[in-house]
């Protein structure tokens, strides 16, 4: 049995207390976000944030619900870490998390905000760049295929979500923690990207080329636009090559995390084909 004694002395906070309040506000975006905080829901997203670095600024348990050594382990390493804890009935901690069979933990943590001097350039690079997406598990997945194909950053203009979105969090897996991701103009993204050499692929279900025909070696930006609009003009106005993914159904587009799928492995395989020989797949 491990021992609970730090978890006993924590003061039992109810709905009205202000980190309780601040915790829900930030997850139901109903005021400003000055601090880039973000909610996280049990044991692996606690865990997961923690091995990437970020900082907790409050930690909420409920002893009647901690499930298995590992949660009861990782609750008395926050308390003893010194962040602000506090212990939470059932009812409450139900309202913290939308989790079924929660094993009472929650916290908020602090996002990195990344900038451009955080893209490590090389003499190949791949960005993948969402332009007013407006749903949160399409950016949310498009951050964690960009992980999972060794991008070196999201970039994002036009914003119609936030990142702090519990959504986000959930269908990125954890990959919006170490995943470069910028929020800026198209302005100024498509001045950076050409001021160090990107070559800017838009998406479009009208293009005349299919992505498999374009080089994507070098350095590349693979611009994903609104699920309902498409690609701004601007993006347009900056593109070298527009591409469309042929569709051999009724649908003329797929859902653009599908697309997203399609073009950042297309640029993964063209940049680094070794990875792909005799590769093991997974569906996880």
């Amino acid at each position: 049995m491990l021992d609970m004694t730090a978890l006993s002395g924590l003061i039992q906070v109810g709905m009205q207390n202000p980190r309780v309040k601040q915790y829900l506000s930030i997850k139901k975006n109903t005021r400003s976000n000055p601090e880039n905080l973000v909610c996280l829901e049990g044991l692996w997203e606690i865990t997961t944030a923690l091995d990437a670095g970020l900082e907790l600024r409050a930690f909420f348990v409920c002893p009647d619900l901690l499930r298995g050594d590992a949660g009861r382990a990782m609750a008395r390493r926050i308390v003893g870490s010194g962040v602000h804890s506090n212990a939470a009935s059932p009812a409450v901690m139900q309202r913290l998390v939308d989790r079924e069979g929660t094993d009472g933990l929650a916290a908020m943590a602090q996002l990195r905000r990344w900038n451009w001097g955080d893209i490590p350039l090389a003499e190949q690079n791949r960005i993948v760049v969402l332009d007013g997406l407006e749903i949160t598990g399409n950016v949310g997945t498009i951050i964690r295929c960009a992980d999972g194909t060794g991008a070196d950053a999201v970039v994002i203009t036009n914003r119609r979500t936030r990142l702090a979105h519990p959504k986000v969090i959930h269908s990125s897996m954890g990959s919006l923690f170490t995943m470069p991701v910028i929020e800026t103009e198209v302005a100024e993204a498509a001045d950076w990207l050409r001021r160090h050499g990107f070559h800017i692929v838009t998406t479009d279900t009208d293009a005349p080329v299919s992505y498999r025909e374009v080089d994507y070696r070098g350095r590349v930006a693979l611009v994903m636009g609104s699920e309902k609009y498409g690609i701004v003009r601007a993006w347009h106005d900056a593109q070298d090559v527009s591409v469309a993914i042929p569709m051999g159904g009724r649908m003329d587009s797929l859902n653009v995390g599908n697309a997203a799928v399609l073009m950042l492995y297309e640029a993964f395989y063209q940049q680094e084909p070794s990875r792909f020989r005799g590769a093991r797949t997974t569906d996880g």
